[in-house]
């Protein structure tokens, strides 16, 4: 009998013990290694996160925010930590080009115990950055503009600046500026036989006025 009440005592004081321990350090615990990890976009309405793709195309203003961390059965994943950025303390100051936007764009590499592979650390956390693109850049060409991004055959970010380190496939994403540059058209934006021909008239034309010069010369002499 008073076996069976220390056991009684014993599994109690653990149950005591377990719901004493703050809710972070349950939080934090390592997940299971077999759970999904995935790579998330969000934007900010001002208040809180709110989901997005990596391929929609913010607008100017706007603050953007991915976060690595699991993703059990299939769920998208948790909204980046921290503060939610402001966008006139980090862009106020800059000023986008005619065709150009200015966005927030911040970055979580998550938990280092809850949502890192077994045996990776992720690296040190980006401070949120003014990322300025062309009109249509989408958020993960913007996220490009920041740190080195690799997307699959789906377009869906695999690994930013290298993490999750196992991520070895996927293609390098062109960032936000890049992408505007191309876009954009050089000098006049006329074809360069245009403007050769256009040279060639100037020269035929003032070669004429040199030789008619000479023969009215003449004439007169």
């Amino acid at each position: 009998m008073l076996r069976a009440y220390r056991v009684a005592a014993g599994v109690a004081l653990g149950a005591a013990a377990l719901l004493s321990l703050p809710s972070s350090a349950l939080a934090d615990a390592p997940a299971d290694p077999g759970v999904p990890r995935t790579w998330s976009a969000w934007q900010s309405d001002g208040t809180a996160w709110l989901a997005v793709t990596a391929d929609a195309a913010p607008p100017d203003g706007s603050v953007i925010g991915w976060r690595f961390s699991v993703a059990p059965d299939g769920a998208r994943g948790e909204s980046p930590g921290g503060d939610l950025p402001s966008f006139q303390a980090v862009c106020g100051r800059d000023a986008a080009g005619s065709g150009h936007k200015r966005v927030v764009v911040a970055v979580d590499f998550g938990d280092g115990e809850a949502d890192a592979y077994p045996g990776e650390r992720p690296p040190g956390q980006i401070a949120p950055k003014c990322v300025t693109g062309a009109e249509n850049a989408t958020a993960a060409q913007l996220l490009a503009s920041t740190a080195k991004v690799r997307v699959d055959a789906q377009g869906a970010v695999v690994a930013v600046a290298d993490y999750p380190s196992r991520e070895k496939g996927g293609t390098e994403l062109t960032d936000a500026a890049a992408s505007a540059t191309s876009a954009a058209p050089s000098g006049s934006g006329l074809p360069i036989t245009l403007v050769a021909a256009g040279a060639g008239v100037l020269a035929l034309l003032a070669g004429g006025t040199v030789a008619a010069t000479r023969r009215r010369s003449r004439t007169h002499a």
